[in-house]
């Protein structure tokens, strides 16, 4: 009798202790897989911005030649200083500290060494010498080969999905042999880089030094909450309700944001971030294994095109057009009756094989946006043409707004023209027939509207 007193006594007890073991381990559980997923976008973050900083840095390089300006082939060098340090600061937020990349990070540093001490020096006075100019060159070919490397391990991660989490899970394990395409393709690329003995981000990018608090402060709108940043996700990715979408604040940041994670039933998962003010979408990437492609490039940008115009966006003009692996890239800046207005740029990604958006990044114009621009030009499109280097075949004029060096938006005209096999976009102040910026165009936009 006793026994049984007390086995009715404890095991109500047992019961409850034992549901709230279950409850606290479930919860557990789940915070550790919000962690696992915040610390895999931060990578994938970091990853991207490093191709990214690397790509702009190899353009950067090679658009030196075009410049006919000493004052611009000096804030040009700076920006190449500006790039090496960015990727450097990229390449160290990725779990390699078990992995040997210091030469890839050391020939960022001498990369950026010499562009800082020649760009800063009175180049009017001193201008760059011959062995100046062919170590630029040495310089643009030996990131060229860097550029190509990184993009392959970019490639091969798109489309096979890979994580940097099973990175770091690996080297945690401290196992020897460690068989992951990701450690592979950086070792090559450092290998590479040992061979070898930011920020200025285009005119859609060009004021990387904003204080961007102080551009996020000023955008329009209340706080937005959970429940309207999982409406509005929903919205975007067309789907009937909000199950499934996870919301996430995150406050030490540059600006606040809210994080967003769906699984599919695929396995493939959607990430992104909104702006907690006002519930702009910063970005969004849809994961998941793109086929080979069975659609044309234009057919791809119409599908970008009518993506922006269901989400509301003004007029938008391609500038630009590139593909990565089975993905392309499209980037669109405002158009406001003939005027670009390129720090308002949208990036679109399209996959090739049936036309679906799988990602979008808008924070140039979520924060850039404006609603007026009043500047008129003071002198004509003629005698800003003679400003132009007059080596450029120019084929296009138009009217285009980017920042200055002052920070600053900046009314130009924007020449399009070739010089040999390259072609550049030469930005001529409205005003003073000041050359502003110079801009490669990259080999793959070779879509007739560019």
């Amino acid at each position: 009798m006793t026994y049984r007193r007390i086995a009715a006594v404890l095991l109500p007890i047992a019961l409850v202790a034992a549901i709230g073991i279950g409850v606290w381990g479930y919860q557990v559980n789940q915070d550790k897989k919000k962690l696992l997923v915040q610390s895999e976008n931060q990578y994938q973050r970091a990853f991207h911005d490093l191709n990214f900083h690397v790509d702009k840095l190899q353009d950067e390089l090679g658009k030196t030649r075009a410049l006919n300006s000493q004052k611009q082939l000096s804030t040009s060098l700076t920006n190449v200083w500006r790039l090496s340090y960015a990727a450097q600061k990229d390449l160290g937020q990725l779990p390699l500290s078990q992995l040997p990349s210091d030469k890839t990070e050391s020939f960022l540093g001498r990369l950026g060494s010499f562009a800082y001490k020649t760009g800063v020096r009175d180049l009017n006075k001193k201008p760059l010498t011959e062995q100046e100019y062919k170590t630029l060159s040495t310089l643009y070919k030996n990131t060229n080969v860097v550029q190509g490397d990184l993009k392959k391990v970019q490639n091969q991660a798109l489309n096979q999905n890979l994580q940097w989490m099973d990175v770091e899970r690996a080297f945690s394990s401290k196992n020897q042999q460690i068989n992951n395409s990701l450690v592979d393709g950086f070792k090559k690329v450092d290998k590479l880089s040992q061979g070898f003995s930011e920020v200025d981000l285009g005119p859609a990018v060009k004021n990387p030094e904003q204080d961007q608090r102080k551009l996020y402060n000023r955008l329009k709108g209340k706080n937005v909450t959970p429940t309207e940043v999982k409406e509005k996700v929903a919205d975007i990715l067309e789907r009937p309700n909000t199950k499934g979408i996870k919301v996430s604040k995150t406050n030490n940041g540059k600006y606040p944001v809210y994080s967003i994670t769906l699984k599919e039933k695929n396995g493939k998962q959607v990430t992104g971030d909104l702006t907690q003010k006002g519930g702009y979408v910063l970005w969004m990437n849809y994961d998941r294994q793109v086929k080979k492609p069975k659609i044309s490039p234009e057919r791809a940008q119409g599908e970008a095109v009518s993506f922006l115009d269901r989400l509301g966006y003004p007029k938008m003009e391609t500038i630009s057009y590139g593909q990565s692996g089975n993905v392309a890239v499209f980037t669109f800046v405002r158009n406001a009756n003939g005027t670009l207005f390129y720090p308002e740029s949208v990036a679109v990604k399209v996959a090739m094989d049936n036309g679906e958006i799988t990602g979008f990044r808008a924070d140039q114009y979520v924060f850039n946006h404006q609603a007026t621009f009043k500047t008129k030009p003071t002198i004509s499109k003629d005698k800003a043409r003679t400003y132009v280097n007059s080596h450029l075949k120019v084929q296009k004029v138009r009217q285009a707004v980017i920042y200055g060096d002052h920070g600053g938006e900046v009314l130009c005209y924007e020449f399009l023209g070739q010089l040999d096999k390259n072609k550049y976009r030469v930005f001529i102040n409205a005003k003073s027939g000041d050359e502003e910026y110079v801009e490669k165009i990259k080999d793959n936009n070779t879509m007739k509207e560019l």
